[in-house]
């Protein structure tokens, strides 16, 4: 491993000759570095200063703030939003209240995929045999509340795929006689089971790939889905298409778009909402240095529905992994969705996602700690955006959306950007039309 104080993201790359407010850039860029460090400590460096980690994501981008050419007049016409834009999001990070909400937003994140990456061993599980799923699932619920939810996900992914390389293409893997499990768990072992079939059939695809032979991978791909999930719950198998492409093989995004407008466009949806999910993650905004993801949102999905399902995901990302923290959810809404166009995108990602919270957790005091936070009263715009945000539609969502599509095997739904309150209407209707119907006949 090497050294970090000689790691790549620890050397200053200012030369002579770089602009001043590169130079600039360049010593924000080393201070932070160091006060990583140490805010994170050692327990920690071997992922920060890992391979192709976090790391390498910031200096490739910062590499274009560093060049002589961006300064030049014509240049800065066209990028000085976006630097200007880094610019301050680094500068913030300086400011002791920025910065300690940028470390512990960072510690979450290694968490949950430290949580993720040492599952098999966390919970003890073989790699040669399947034990029963039940058996799993009991021991994917012994750990800290908060890790449970990823403890599952982890765990449908795990079981999905060492049941393909024992036994070949499963098929009923999740269905009532096969899957004797807890209701809480499906949710998010309907999203690992997808993640493994995901992985598992882009992981024979190449850049020389045809687009028949995507299209034809992607139907497989919602055909072996819908052969193992059970009703109300393909969507949550479904999104894990999006985290796991945007994941693992991003240059695939639009080939799989494609792939999928014309197998299956009903399911688009979902997949752009698993693609934000994922930007969370990605090792391009792993650190909240220079670049931003909830601008990256714009240029990874180009059409407004798609932004919406990719801001619903990338919501959904930061508010579980964000759970215990509010404040940092809240400083997000400050900073960009006061005026944003993508405003409804992120508020159906933070309920959505603790409606699934609520599902995968039941009666975790975690949810109702989150959204009834209290922001500090000296920022009045703060405050009236939290509950115009989150908290106002928090209490509707799990007071009167969430009931209904437990009832009517409808929560996979969420794994989407809609308008819950008219899916909602529309089950209700639907219902009441069915109990009309029962009752004449």
């Amino acid at each position: 491993m090497e050294n970090p104080s000689t790691s790549p993201a620890a050397i200053s790359y200012a030369a002579p000759g770089t602009p001043a407010r590169a130079r600039d850039l360049v010593e924000v860029f080393d201070i932070l570095t160091h006060q990583a460090q140490s805010e994170l400590g050692n327990w920690t460096q071997s992922i920060f200063f890992f391979g192709d980690g976090a790391q390498r994501a910031i200096t490739d981008g910062f590499f274009n703030l560093l060049r002589p050419q961006t300064w030049m007049p014509d240049n800065i016409l066209r990028t000085t939003f976006t630097a200007l834009r880094q610019a301050i999001q680094a500068l913030q990070l300086l400011q002791p209240d920025q910065a300690a909400l940028a470390w512990q937003e960072l510690r979450n994140k290694l968490e949950v995929f430290m949580l993720v990456r040492n599952l098999p061993s966390t919970l003890h599980l073989p790699s040669d045999r399947l034990p029963p799923l039940s058996e799993m699932v009991e021991k994917a619920y012994s750990v800290p509340e908060f890790q449970a939810l990823w403890a599952v996900e982890g765990l449908g992914h795990y079981y999905a795929d060492l049941y393909w390389k024992l036994n070949g293409a499963p098929r009923g893997l999740l269905s009532e006689e096969n899957a004797h499990v807890p209701e809480k768990s499906l949710l998010m072992l309907h999203a690992g089971l997808g993640m493994a079939f995901a992985d598992r059939l882009l992981g024979d695809l190449t850049s020389e790939t045809s687009a028949e032979q995507f299209r034809e991978t992607v139907r497989f791909f919602l055909a072996t889905c819908q052969n193992n999930c059970r009703k109300g719950y393909l969507g949550a198998a479904i999104e894990s298409l999006g985290l796991i492409t945007r994941d693992f093989y991003p240059d695939f995004v639009q080939r799989v778009d494609q792939g999928l407008r014309q197998t299956g466009p009903e399911f688009l949806g979902f997949f752009w909402h698993g693609v934000g999910r994922a930007m969370y993650f990605s090792r391009q905004y792993f650190l909240p240095i220079l670049r931003t993801v909830w601008t990256g949102v714009d240029s990874e999905a180009s059409n407004a529905p798609d932004r919406l399902s990719a801001m619903a995901g990338l919501a959904w990302g930061v508010t579980m992994v964000n759970l215990r923290q509010p404040i940092i959810v809240g400083n997000i809404v400050r900073s960009y969705f006061e005026h944003s166009d993508l405003a409804e995108g992120f508020t159906n990602g933070v309920v959505s996602s603790l409606i699934m919270r609520t599902e995968t957790t039941p009666g975790t005091p975690m949810v109702g700690a989150f959204y009834q936070h209290h922001p500090s009263t000296a920022d009045r715009n703060l405050v009236l955006a939290w509950e115009q945000r989150v908290a106002g539609p928090s209490r509707k969502a799990l007071h009167n959306y969430y009931p209904v599509l437990k009832q009517r095997r409808a929560l996979d739904q969420v794994f989407r950007y809609q308008d819950l309150a008219a899916l909602v209407s529309s089950l209700q209707q639907q219902n009441t039309r069915t109990e009309l119907e029962h009752r004449r006949s």
